[in-house]
Formats: C-alpha cells, structure tokens, sequence
C-alpha cells in the first residue's frame, strides 16, 4: 500500500473513531439528562425554531466583511458568492466526517475554480483562519471575565486559564511559521519525505508563492485590523444568536450568560476540531459551562439540539448547492473532453 493511501485510511478511521465516540457521549448525555424534558422544551419552541436559520446569516455575513478585507484588489471574490463558500465551508466542517480543515480547503478550491489564483486563495483562506483564532481567544479572554466576575466557580475558572495558557504558545507559534519560516514550504518538504517525493501541496500552487502571499498579507500590519474587527462583531452576533435561541425555547438568560456560553463554547470545539461536527464535545461543553450560570442539562442539551437544528435545516440545502455546482462543473468537463476526441477524429 502506498504512504499516501495508508495515511489518508489512517486518517479517516481517526475522524471515523472521534465520531463514533462523539455521538456515543451525545446520546449518553441526552438519555442522562431526560429524553422526555429536552423534547418538552424543543416542542415549546416549536416552529419558532426556524427564525435561527435567516437570523445566522447575520455573524455569516459580519464574517465575509473580514474574508473580503484579505481579498481587496481581487474582482472575481464578490461578496455573494464569498458568502455561499463561506455557507458551504461551515456546512463541511459541520455535517461532514472531516476535520474542521475540510471546509476550509474546500473554500480554497472553490475560490481557484471561480478565477482567483490557487495562491492568493490559499493565502486569503490561512491567513483569514489565522485571524479568526486570534479573535476567538481575544472572545474567550471576555468569557473569562465575564466568568470570574459573575460565577463564584474558581474550578472552571483555572480550567479555562489553563486552556488559553496552553493554547497561546501553540498560537504564537503557527503564526511564526507563517510569517518567518514559510509554513507551507516545510510542509512539502515533510510531505515529501513521508510521501516518497509526491508533492501533494503543488495542487494549490507553488508553496514558496503561497508562502511569500502569506507574509505579504501581514506585512499590512495593523491595516489587518479591520478584519479582526469584523471578526469579533460576528462573534458578538453569535452571541446574540445564543441569546434568542434560549429566549425562544422560553428560557432567557442575561446577554452575559450567553456570551460565557459562546465564547467558551466555541474555544472548546476549535480545540476538539479533530472530531466531526464537535459531536459529543458541543454538548458536553454546554453541560458544564451552563451548570456554572444556572442552566440545567436538559436545558443545554436542548439548547445543543436547536444549534444541530439550525446547523442542519440551513447546511443540506447549501451542501446540495455545492454538490450541484460540482455535477455541473464535471459535465462541462466532459464535453469539452468528447469534444476535443471528435475534433481529433
């Protein structure tokens, strides 16, 4: 069997195994808390349930601004169509066994199929990722305070510093990579030696031009900062996503008790970003940080479900979207490639 073949199996029975066990912990924690009082409480809700799925687009589109901002001078990136890719990416990493990764991959690629060269796709994508994980720690470093000031829970409190401790080297470190070492460049040549000289990552381009995008995008410094900041406004809109979803399962809770619940939230699935869909890791989260603002489990497992919900009803009609643009694009090629044998006949 080929290095390349036995990691990629490898690999999928790793994200096969993570589900299995995420979805085992789900339904273990949904029995636990009492089948019949999450349904009592999504049945409250109802149809009201569907007001989620326009009101998403909201933090969506606050988001494409700050993909948008990387993009500038590039015509063929128009907001719409960043906005369906950026729909598409959460609905992979979401709904499908890949990593979180998977999305944004696919996001490089769909802006390569639309015009925009592999390179500076790559590099709007690395680099917009990157911002977001700065964001998200800046979001987490307010749900600490928001914690230590409105919880007396000093137990969770030093988990969630011991998290950011443990997270903040790791970050400097991947942004380092990138600015001064040519992050992609080292991984062809790890690629290379684990795979026997098959240069996977030149089907995004040259490294070394992707690479050299990479640090010509931070060399704007803190004109990236209007990127950041659109940033941490779709964070502040997912939480008040967070906010209407409890008060339309007719349980509301203080605007802060929904940013602690985000914030933390979201820091916990990035780190779990190995398990599909954050199953089993979403819910287990919500249990704990919702214990610590007066949240019962029954009430955080339903608020967990209302967000597998909305994640669903809005992700299959995107991922069809995507799947149809694919059948199409592989029609087109196959005209063209029958009638390239005709002419030659």
């Amino acid at each position: 069997m080929k290095a390349a073949d036995l990691l990629k199996r490898q690999g999928n029975l790793l994200f096969l195994a993570a589900g299995l066990l995420g979805l085992g912990l789900s339904v273990f924690l949904i029995v636990q808390a009492g089948i019949s009082d999450i349904v009592k409480l999504l049945v409250v809700a109802g149809w009201g349930l569907l007001w989620l799925l326009p009101f998403h687009l909201l933090p969506q589109s606050l988001d494409v601004l700050s993909w948008k901002w990387l993009l500038r001078g590039e015509a063929r990136a128009h907001y719409w169509f960043l906005l369906w890719v950026a729909l598409v990416r959460e609905a992979v990493n979401g709904l499908l066994p890949v990593a979180r990764v998977g999305g944004d991959l696919l996001g490089v690629r769909l802006l390569t199929r639309h015009g925009v060269p592999g390179y500076i796709a790559g590099a709007s994508v690395m680099v917009e990722v990157t911002l977001t994980l700065l964001s998200q720690f800046a979001f987490t470093l307010a749900g600490l305070m928001v914690l230590s000031y409105e919880v007396s829970d000093h137990h969770l409190q030093l988990d969630v510093v011991f998290l950011l401790a443990l997270a903040l080297p790791l970050l400097v470190v991947f942004i380092w990579m990138q600015r001064h070492w040519g992050l992609f460049t080292i991984l062809q040549m790890v690629m290379k030696k684990l795979l026997g000289g098959k240069d996977l990552l030149a089907l995004m381009g040259d490294p070394q031009c992707l690479d050299a995008e990479i640090r010509r995008l931070y060399a704007r410094r803190w004109s990236l900062l209007p990127a950041n900041l659109w940033q941490l406004a779709s964070l502040l809109a997912g939480t008040a996503e967070v906010w209407l979803t409890f008060w339309l399962l007719r349980q509301p809770i203080p605007f802060w008790a929904a940013l602690l619940m985000e914030s933390l939230g979201q820091a916990l699935r990035s780190m779990a970003f190995l398990v599909p869909g954050g199953l089993g890791i979403q819910e287990g989260g919500f249990i704990l940080f919702g214990s610590a603002i007066g949240v019962g489990p029954d009430l955080a497992l339903a608020f967990s479900l209302a967000r597998r919900f909305r994640e669903i009803v809005l992700g299959i009609p995107v991922l069809l979207s995507w799947q149809a643009l694919e059948g199409h694009h592989i029609h087109l090629q196959w005209r063209q490639r029958h009638g390239n044998e005709e002419s030659v006949l």
